[in-house]
């Protein structure tokens, strides 16, 4: 098993693609480490968290350098700014030094 890691903005090769395709349609097999769970089983899934993952939008003023870098790492760039702005509220001593 090869295991590869994509950085933020990084797109898979056509060689990546073609492997999760053809990982995709071979068949799911079940062991005592990774058993079928039942439909109850599924059923009591819930999402974790799910008040942090609610988005509202707003209006963001940034210099062009730093929007161009927060661009720089592709799809999902305004994902990983407001991850890093709650890494902040979480570490005052981090805000502390920049306020």
């Amino acid at each position: 098993m090869v295991k590869e890691t994509l950085k933020a903005g990084q797109k898979p090769t056509k060689y990546q693609i073609e492997e999760v395709r053809a990982a995709a349609k071979k068949p799911i097999i079940y062991t005592d480490d990774a058993p079928r769970l039942t439909d109850k089983e599924l059923a009591e899934f819930k999402r974790v968290n799910t008040e942090n993952r609610k988005k509202v939008p707003c209006t963001l003023r940034l210099s062009k350098k730093s929007l161009d870098w927060w661009k720089s790492f592709g799809e999902g760039y305004t994902s990983a700014m407001a991850r890093m702005l709650e890494e902040a509220q979480n570490h005052p001593e981090i805000l502390k030094e920049i306020i």
